[in-house]
């Protein structure tokens, strides 16, 4: 486990519009560390991928036929990387794991390290919690480690404020739909999503 900067933030703030049990926790991470490790891994999804590297089996090969041994088998693993992981780190903590030499291990070719951490305490982050505000009054805005790949990770070479921010309040049953069968949203949220946009754009 490696609990970045967004991660702990967000937890700071989530933190104390929370029970008791859970302000205690997320004001005392440096104690009950290994109380959210736990739960990470036991609640699995995005809270497990707040904190740790990840990795999921999505392609796999092998003989062609039921009653053939293959001479070889390929497996594709999927690893969205912590912050604090880079390509070389988890390629060897892998190697490690599998600790077999005959097993080769190849990074594929759109492998790419983690993007650098924008900063939150500045004008630009304000301008951005002020405008959600706005739009959803009754939210909590609060820092979030997006743990999906985007296209926004070649603009962190040449500025330090990119904010992963889709402006769109979709519901767990939107979410689940994303990349498959009848992937939907409401109309209302894609109205929301241009009011965002507009309010943002006036105040640049």
């Amino acid at each position: 486990m490696h609990l970045s900067k967004p991660a702990s933030e967000m937890f700071d703030t989530l933190g104390r519009y929370s029970s008791f049990v859970y302000r205690l926790i997320f004001a005392n991470l440096w104690c009950f560390g290994g109380l959210l490790d736990i739960l990470g891994k036991k609640s699995g999804g995005e809270m497990n991928a707040l904190l740790r590297t990840t990795v999921a089996f999505t392609q796999a090969s092998g003989s062609q036929a039921p009653n053939v041994i293959p001479p070889s088998a390929s497996f594709v693993a999927n690893l969205r990387l912590n912050p604090h992981d880079n390509i070389d780190s988890a390629v060897e903590y892998i190697r490690n794991v599998v600790g077999d030499e005959n097993v080769q291990l190849t990074v594929g070719k759109n492998a790419i390290n983690p993007s650098i951490i924008s900063e939150t305490h500045c004008p630009a982050w304000d301008m951005l919690a002020e405008t959600v505000s706005e739009t959803w009054p009754d939210c909590i805005v609060s820092h979030y480690l997006m743990v999906a790949c985007s296209d926004s990770r070649h603009y962190g070479r040449i500025s330090n404020h990119v904010y992963r921010f889709s402006a769109a309040d979709l519901t767990t049953d939107e979410r689940s739909s994303i990349h498959g069968n009848d992937e939907h949203v409401r109309v209302e949220v894609v109205k929301r999503t241009v009011e965002f946009y507009i309010r943002l754009i006036n105040k640049l």
